[in-house]
């Protein structure tokens, strides 16, 4: 019968080797759990050395599994949840501490959401977040990743936890409609008045008509918070998601402009995240702030 110390060691490697999988570097696994790369890397080793196989398949580019591994993933799997299960039915709120990473579109980080998190912040004191925008990182590497859902088929082994929709219309300030005045109706606006566009919808099917017609395009940019920023200081007018206006006076939606378009979002996890105790106090937290705002949310088990 083998000891408690051995049982705990055999535990602690059987954990590192599905957190490899899960996301597929050792070294960005060492990194999400705070373990030094080599120390993480001789968990694996021992374990092999256990099973007397090789269990991953190293390269420069990342690690994958190999069919003995695939085999074990399920009862590890099992042993993780069940592990998952009793932190959350013994830890209570106050206890949850760490961080999680999240990353999000930059319009979406920087703006109704994140001014609400002193609320997920009060009931979680020892938890913070990590927001990432960095667009060419690996999106399978945060605990949570919220982007358009038309991306989604580009990150495999990922688990969807939730989907919410926005309608993205035209707004400006009412210092901007004030000087100018208000325009007819959308030729009237791509004839007459400025215009500030995130580039991402320029680039969408439904949006790009205000590339090709639009005659005072003066400001494009990557950057979703440098166009609020331009369309709140009175620059003109810009395609913007309605919860960028929701507590803000500076912005109104333009008149008479029969356009809208549905932009859906989805979040995103591996498996072995998405049940953690942290990531599921900050799941209860963003289906309490959709309900707030009326956001339509649909969430996935």
């Amino acid at each position: 019968m083998a000891t408690i110390k051995a049982k705990t060691a055999f535990l602690r490697e059987l954990l590192a080797l599905k957190e490899v999988i899960d996301i597929g570097q050792i070294h960005a696994a060492a990194e999400r759990n705070g373990i030094k790369h080599s120390n993480f890397s001789k968990m694996i080793t021992d374990l092999e050395t256990k099973f007397k196989t090789r269990l991953l398949i190293r390269s420069s580019s990342g690690s994958v599994p190999t069919n003995t591994t695939r085999q074990l993933y399920a009862d590890i799997e099992s042993i993780s949840n069940a592990l998952d299960n009793i932190i959350t039915n013994l830890t209570g709120p106050e206890e949850l501490t760490g961080y999680i990473s999240i990353w999000t579109e930059e319009g979406f980080a920087g703006s109704l959401l994140f001014s609400e998190l002193t609320k997920l912040y009060a009931k979680h004191p020892k938890i913070r977040l990590d927001i990432l925008t960095n667009r060419h990182m690996n999106m399978s590497n945060p605990d949570i990743t919220i982007m358009d859902i038309r991306s989604l088929n580009k990150i495999p082994g990922t688990k969807p936890l939730f989907k919410f929709k926005t309608k993205v219309k035209f707004y400006a300030s009412p210092d901007y409609l004030q000087k100018r005045g208000v325009p007819r109706d959308i030729e009237d606006m791509l004839e007459n008045y400025d215009l500030c566009m995130r580039q991402k919808f320029l680039e969408l099917p439904e949006c790009n008509f205000v590339l090709k017609r639009a005659k005072k395009l003066n400001t494009t940019a990557d950057s979703a918070s440098i166009i609020y920023q331009l369309v709140c200081d009175g620059a003109g007018i810009a395609l913007m998601p309605e919860w960028c206006t929701m507590k803000n006076a500076k912005l109104v939606e333009v008149p008479n402009i029969d356009f809208d378009y549905e932009y859906v979002l989805s979040g995103i996890s591996n498996p072995l995240t998405a049940k953690s105790p942290k990531v599921q106090a900050f799941l209860e937290f963003f289906y309490e702030f959709c309900q707030q705002y009326d956001i339509p949310l649909e969430m996935f088990e």
